[in-house]
């Protein structure tokens, strides 16, 4: 940890302390004991100060621990800092923990206030002391926590020792979800548990009903234990069955700059991800976005467990300007990998008119 020394006092600089010396020995020289005791006893008090300064924070083990660090707007967090003394010296300590813009610090346990609201924990012979930040997310996006300050004054409060401790502490702040009803979407995925109109490629793993064979049939239909129990070729009747596979996209070009729009467009790409979990419907996410604190644009494949829906929630909270290569280039890459019935929704800001008058049909 970084260590640093900062005056509090006039009596902190050294040359203050060298003309004292210079006088204490002008004095002795004159016969003036009882000044000259006043300033040697001014000396001793500068320097044990000194040493209790520089020896308080020795031995001072710090440890920072936040829980969660992945939250929705509006939801809060635990920052717990720990600090035990491991020596005899008693010690008064400050602890400054930084935060950045769009984390609200609610609360503060553990430990005294002082009149100029700077916060001072007092530990003595192996003391303890467990101080806890209540944080709340106010807006979306990816927040680096800096490391805190930990400084020790001596006594009298003439000399200040500072340090830093811990690294940084990433905290994810999700996308606000949007109030939203159940979307009327059609099913297009070849294989499933919902009965479909489609007339062609049923499911070969659900049998209706059994009839005649014709020639026009093809063979792998033939159900061989019924024709034989019966005496007759009989064919398998399949159901169409279909179900619904997502793909949600957003497209960053649509956006200039970070905004309400893109906000927005964030927050229903979130919702659609929670909606699709909760009705345990597998989906995707694709979007050319960047993303803080990571490389390369949000490709999500489609599939579903307990672990899509957090890595979905994630990419929209890092999702950030500029992009990270064109929409549509992004796009018929991915498209290549998507399973074939499934459905794409997309979603866009803004699409200023001079953009749709260049749009030809193809």
């Amino acid at each position: 940890m970084e260590e640093f020394q900062r005056f509090t006092s006039l009596y902190t600089f050294p040359s203050v302390r060298v003309f004292a010396a210079a006088g204490v020995i002008l004095l002795l020289a004159r016969g003036l004991y009882l000044p000259a005791s006043f300033l040697i006893a001014i000396l001793l008090i500068l320097g044990s100060c000194r040493l209790w300064a520089d020896y308080g924070l020795r031995r001072l083990v710090t440890s920072r621990e936040a829980h969660p660090v992945r939250l929705f707007p509006g939801d809060e967090a635990s920052l717990s800092v720990f600090i035990r003394n491991g020596k005899w010296l008693p010690v008064a300590i400050e602890v400054m923990q930084p935060f950045p813009d769009g984390l609200e610090v609610t609360s503060r346990g553990g430990i005294d206030e002082v009149s100029d609201g700077q916060p001072v924990t007092f530990l003595g012979k192996s003391g303890e002391d467990l101080s806890t930040f209540r944080i709340r997310g106010i807006s979306r996006g990816c927040y680096k926590v800096p490391p805190g300050k930990i400084s020790s004054r001596d006594i009298l409060g003439l000399f200040n020792r500072e340090r830093t401790f811990g690294g940084a502490t990433e905290i994810l702040v999700y996308p606000a979800l949007l109030d939203f009803e159940d979307p009327d979407l059609a099913q297009h995925y070849l294989m499933g548990d919902i009965r479909s109109d489609r007339p062609f490629m049923p499911d070969p793993t659900r049998v209706s009903s059994l009839r005649d064979y014709t020639p026009d049939t093809p063979a792998g239909r033939i159900h061989w234990k019924a024709s034989a129990r019966h005496g007759k070729l009989l064919a398998k009747v399949l159901e169409h069955t279909a179900d619904l596979r997502l793909c949600i996209t957003l497209d960053g070009d649509s956006f200039d700059t970070p905004g309400p729009s893109m906000e927005e467009a964030l927050s229903l790409a979130a919702t659609l991800a929670v909606w699709a979990d909760r009705k345990r419907i597998p989906f995707g996410l694709v979007s050319n976005v960047s993303r803080c604190g990571m490389s390369g644009p949000v490709s999500i494949p489609v599939g579903s467990g307990p672990t899509q829906v957090r890595l979905a929630l994630e990419a929209l909270a890092r999702a950030e300007l500029p992009v990270a290569l064109p929409f549509g280039e992004f796009l018929r890459k991915e498209s290549r990998l998507l399973p074939w019935g499934t459905t794409v929704i997309s979603i866009r800001g803004e699409i200023p008119a001079e953009a749709l008058s260049e749009v030809t049909p193809s």
